[in-house]
């Protein structure tokens, strides 16, 4: 296998690091221990993860950062992936460290309601910002009854994740056809399924417009939503300034029929990655995307 940082940070080997550095270490250590790698990480500028975090930091950021002010962005963006890590590894084996760093607003707790009642099927949509894993917990640890698709073909550091996610009682699926229809299933019996929607797909042919520029997103949960005739809901975790997670909920949003899939496909996609921008803005340094998202911005210039 090529060395890269993805596949390091991936790995069996990191995650499992990180695991024992939560357990054996107070938090103040491991922050310290992140903000180290988050320093060397990204000063290796000529890595694929850091060209990709910088491309995405800029445009999110409107085109206008300095390299300057991008090396500072790449680097916030590294050191809030470790404080995120070191948050969850401490907590993971305790439910109460888990929900005593996440504060639940009324709109979750009215999300939780929904999913008991499984009358209304939705499908919760999120971007890869923040602790997402800690709040997910969270949510599960106060109720939240959801199946959650997960990436099709897992490494062995995905796989560990899973599995600590499964251990809360979440109904963990790994995305294929088969689960797709399963999910469909669900949600037309008034179940929610969720899942992160802007990994972008290498070799994709077909593209969304995000943040101005197209991008090979995946589609599948529009696809999935439109057939179980069910809106989508964007969601997204968010650390605040006192160090405590809480997950954002937006307004659903209902998907438009249309006698052409393909536009179908876009009109709806674009709406849901349009309300997923403003969950991006809030805090730029909190999206932990680590693929180039924009790939055709990167192989037309220098960011």
């Amino acid at each position: 296998m090529k060395f890269s940082l993805q596949n390091l940070s991936n790995s069996r080997f990191a995650v499992n690091f990180t695991l024992w550095l939560g357990r054996t270490f107070p938090r103040k250590v491991s922050y310290q221990v992140g903000n180290f790698f988050a320093k060397i990480y990204s000063k290796r500028k000529n890595s694929a993860m850091v060209r990709s975090v910088r491309a995405n930091q800029w445009v999110i950021r409107g085109e206008q950062s300095s390299s300057e002010e991008l090396d500072q962005a790449v680097l916030d963006v590294f050191q809030h992936a470790g404080r995120c890590f070191a948050d969850l590894y401490h907590a993971m084996h305790s439910p109460e460290k888990i929900l005593s760093m996440f504060t639940p607003t009324d709109a979750c707790l009215a999300l939780i309601a929904r999913s008991q009642k499984n009358e209304n099927g939705a499908f919760l949509a999120a971007p890869h910002i923040s602790n997402f894993d800690l709040a997910l917990l969270a949510l599960a640890y106060r109720g939240l009854q959801a199946q959650v698709l997960t990436y099709g073909q897992p490494t062995g550091g995905y796989e560990i994740q899973n599995d600590l996610r499964a251990a809360t009682g979440m109904d963990i699926i790994p995305a294929r056809e088969e689960t797709h229809r399963n999910a469909i299933e669900h949600m037309r019996n008034g179940g929610m399924v969720i899942t992160a929607v802007d990994r972008p797909i290498r070799h994709k042919a077909h593209t969304l417009t995000f943040f101005g520029h197209p991008s090979p997103l995946p589609t599948g949960h529009i696809r999935m939503a439109l057939a179980a005739e069910v809106p989508v809901i964007p969601v997204a975790a968010q650390m605040s300034s006192d160090g405590r997670y809480h997950i954002e909920v937006g307004e659903p949003i209902t998907m438009i029929p249309n006698d052409n899939p393909d536009e179908a496909i876009r009109i709806n996609g674009e709406a849901v990655l349009k309300a997923l921008e403003q969950l991006i803005c809030v805090n730029p340094e909190q999206w932990l995307m680590y693929y180039p998202v924009w790939p055709t911005l990167m192989a037309d210039r220098e960011i």
